[in-house]
């Protein structure tokens, strides 16, 4: 079949998902493809599961899904990487979109991101803005130009993926998005929220795990030593000894490119950007 050149392909990885979330995420992926002026969109499963049972979840809530197992916990980044190297390996597809499990789309949020990423020249991230609860770092109210996008419902591009590849594997979770937004940065590309494109992510209501604190200061910790910032990478491995994380080998300091250098910015914690209010 022939694509058109703004075809955009989803992707979502699983794992251990309720009925419940995948319900409401397939009903509002259905009422973004009839939103006017969308592109045409597929959407990709790949289930870090440690198992196949929500096979049959999704076959019975979107019939022909294309669901693949993973074979084992690749991790955020790993499994997207995965997918977007499948979405672009279509020529005719111009973005790929990270779509968490537990988030639902407005019915206009794939048409918005696609028409943000449109807007600008050598756009490499768009993300969509979080609603009701949406977070407060800083972007420009005309350019939308924003210093990181979030991993939730985030575009990708064709042009930055095929210039910086997609998220670096060493992260497992957290903070992949952070460094892929700065490497786009250092490389030139512009990083946007657009805020017509809403989606509401189910996070208000999650207890506060200490083991999901002690993944985010371990992938902190990578995060500062990738970016030679030692006094970041050392409080995250201090927090994390503090939350009783198991051993592991601390990430060796790096000496980072003067363009990434320039774009880090770690002056404002774990929000990695300066605040809106």
């Amino acid at each position: 079949m022939n694509r058109q050149a703004r075809d955009v392909r989803l992707g979502v990885v699983l794992y251990r998902n309720s009925r419940r979330e995948l319900g409401r995420l397939v009903a509002s992926l259905g009422l973004n493809r009839r939103s006017p002026g969308v592109a045409p969109f597929e959407v990709m499963w790949l289930d870090n599961s440690p198992d196949e049972s929500l096979r049959a979840v999704l076959a019975e809530l979107e019939p022909g899904a294309d669901y693949r197992p993973s074979g084992g916990n690749l991790g955020f980044g790993l499994a997207h990487n995965q997918l977007m190297a499948r979405a672009f390996s279509e020529p005719g597809v111009a973005h790929y979109v990270c779509v968490n499990p537990d988030a639902v789309l407005h019915p206009d949020c794939i048409r918005e991101l696609a028409v943000e990423a449109e807007r600008h020249a050598r756009t490499g991230l768009v993300e969509a803005r979080m609603f009701p609860d949406e977070h407060p770092k800083s972007y420009h109210p005309v350019t939308h130009e924003t210093p990181w996008c979030s991993g939730c419902v985030l575009l990708i591009t064709r042009e930055l993926y095929e210039a910086e590849g997609g998220f670096d594997e060493r992260f497992f979770m957290y903070c992949e998005d952070v460094d892929l937004s700065w490497r786009a940065r250092a490389a030139g590309f512009s990083t946007h929220v657009a805020p017509a494109a809403l989606a509401h992510h189910y996070t208000v209501t999650r207890e506060v795990s200490s083991r999901r604190e002690q993944s985010v200061r371990r992938s902190g910790a990578l995060l500062g030593a990738k970016y030679g910032n030692a006094a970041f990478a050392n409080s995250c491995l201090m927090k994390y000894e503090e939350l009783g994380g198991p051993p592991f080998s601390a990430p060796a300091l790096e000496r980072p490119a003067r363009a990434l250098a320039r774009v880090a910015d770690f002056s404002h914690g774990f929000d990695f950007a300066r605040g809106r209010w």
